[in-house]
């Protein structure tokens, strides 16, 4: 009879770790795509702050105000301007422009608009239509990168190419 009752307390203590391992792994399961959920949230956040940064540079360039006399501007090297390469070279984030746009979780939204070429229109340059009466200074094409962060995760990297004709 001795033997039946230690039988008993055996089959449940065994029937106690079973349930205690799988409770564990659907908790490790939960927490894992808990963080997966997170994470995809904070980039969905990170990539719509990084699209408004980038529209409000494109603003910012199409401004009455000349944009190489504010933050986040410059010419890029004529040898670089056909890279899309060289914007991850921009030495200091911080010191690009900040658009003031505030969302929650997102550790900052920065800008820089390059000119990646001038279009004097005397060089007769045909392909894009420029003609000799087009010669006012403004006048190019400019490439706007916007960046977001969202809490120390990958940041979002956004770009655009915009095309600047004034008479």
């Amino acid at each position: 009879m001795v033997i039946q009752r230690g039988a008993a307390l055996v089959t449940g203590l065994i029937f106690m770790v079973v349930l205690t391992l799988i409770v564990v792994a659907a908790m490790r399961s939960s927490i894992l795509e808990e963080k997966m959920a997170g994470n995809a949230r904070s980039q969905n956040a990170a990539f719509q702050a990084a699209e408004a940064g980038l529209r409000a540079g494109e603003q910012a360039l199409n401004s009455p105000v000349d944009p190489s006399t504010g933050p986040g501007y410059f010419d890029a090297p004529v040898a670089e301007a056909s890279s899309t390469e060289y914007w991850k070279d921009y030495p200091d984030w911080d010191a690009a422009a900040n658009p003031g746009l505030a969302y929650p979780g997102i550790e900052g939204v920065r800008y820089v608009i390059e000119r990646i070429a001038a279009l004097p229109g005397a060089s007769g340059n045909d392909d894009v239509g420029y003609s000799s009466e087009n010669t006012n200074p403004r006048n190019g094409i400019y490439r706007i990168t916007a960046r977001a962060d969202a809490g120390g995760n990958a940041p979002v990297v956004l770009q655009s190419v915009v095309r600047i004709v004034l008479e």
